[in-house]
């Protein structure tokens, strides 16, 4: 029975490469953060050298050549169990989608979501078939730390999960993330033109299909707004893009921005953060512009009820009458979007790195003592 601190060995492959900007990168940056401050835990990370840590995370250096995100992928799977025989840690943790093999020591594996075994869309066709083959690993985990009661569920359905062997621990939001001046008079006072926001990667299931249906309502009803997609777009993904803007209804109220570096600033910005998305494990970006004190509707599906909870305007799912008009109230009374923004800062501020480090590190020791 381990009686000192327990040593922990967090992969952090995930910091380096497209991932980097994702929200499993988002998740192992705070994660290891929050770590660096737990008391009772010695943290090495497994990392290259271009990595930066926290102070206080401990280095493990791995090599690995720049390839296409396919073959970091591969590559790292390779070469990861044997360097699970030489690096430090009583317990081994991985955080991110792709479960490892030929682990031999307490293993705890993240539970980020399982998107493409829930969903019947034709382009997650290839991420199901390599769900099929590294998803049965889960089982053979420790523990299972799914960030959501949602992706609990779900990876108990799907996965075939011993539920006493889940531990559902939610994310965290950065210091960085939060709200703007008060005395600004509420959000989005003074941007030319004012717009709706919606954050993420685009994919099919983040809805902006959706959100272009919204712009396009508002548009029709006289608001000078613009709708702005903040997020990377994978050059496999640019064309079904380009088709789904040629097809919207009001192509001219839709700016694509890409991946922006200053979200807080955007997310502050907003008149309203749209929620679009249809599936989510988590839901980080609503989390993000709730700490920022913006104004938030979302769909009420999978973990964004979860999240959302209070902090927002949540409207039945897929319903674009519905999300126009909570978009209107909204955009009609600066009043109730200041009591929107103070009601979101004030959920989001539940939800902190510290807390989800500390969840982590019980589990760590739960594991280690076994």
């Amino acid at each position: 029975m381990t009686t000192g601190p327990v040593s922990v060995l967090v992969d952090a492959s995930a910091l380096r490469g497209v991932a980097a900007g994702s929200g499993v990168g988002t998740y192992t940056r705070g994660l290891l953060a929050g770590l660096a401050d737990q008391p009772g835990v010695e943290v090495t990370a497994l990392a290259t050298a271009s990595v930066q840590l926290p102070d206080g995370i401990r280095r493990f250096r791995v090599r690995r050549l720049r390839l296409p995100p396919r073959g970091e992928v591969i590559q790292h799977s390779v070469y990861l169990p044997t360097e699970l025989l030489v690096a430090p840690g009583e317990v081994f943790h991985n955080p991110g989608f792709h479960a490892p093999w030929g682990v031999r020591r307490p293993w705890v594996q993240t539970l980020l979501d399982v998107i493409p075994l829930a969903l019947d869309d034709p382009d997650l066709a290839p991420l199901r078939a390599r769900w099929r083959r590294f998803g049965p690993r889960y089982r053979e985990a420790d523990a299972v730390i799914a960030i959501s009661r949602h992706a609990a569920d779900e990876g108990i359905r799907l996965l075939g999960l011993d539920p006493a062997l889940v531990h559902v621990v939610p994310l965290g939001v950065g210091p960085e993330f939060a709200p703007g001046d008060p005395g600004a008079g509420g959000p989005n006072q003074g941007a030319d033109p004012p717009y709706l926001l919606v954050v993420g990667e685009y994919s099919t299931r983040k809805g902006f299909a959706e959100a272009f249906g919204v712009i396009a309502a508002l548009a029709d009803t006289g608001h000078p707004h613009v709708l702005k997609l903040a997020g990377r777009v994978h050059d496999w993904q640019r064309a079904a893009l380009d088709r789904l803007l040629v097809g919207a209804p009001r192509p001219d109220r839709v700016e694509v921005l890409g991946y922006v570096d200053d979200l807080p600033s955007l997310y502050r910005g907003a008149s309203v953060v749209l929620v679009p998305s249809r599936y989510e494990g988590f839901g980080l970006p609503a989390l993000e512009a709730m700490a920022c004190g913006a104004p938030v509707v979302a769909f009420a599906n999978s973990a964004l009820t979860e999240v959302v909870g209070s902090g927002g305007i949540l409207v039945a799912d897929g319903d674009v009458g519905a999300m126009v008009d909570a978009v209107q109230s909204v955009l009609a009374s600066p009043s109730r979007a200041r009591e929107l923004g103070e009601a979101a800062a004030a959920r989001a501020a539940t939800f902190t790195w510290a807390s989800t480090a500390a969840r982590h590190a019980e589990v760590y020791r739960q594991v280690a003592a076994r």
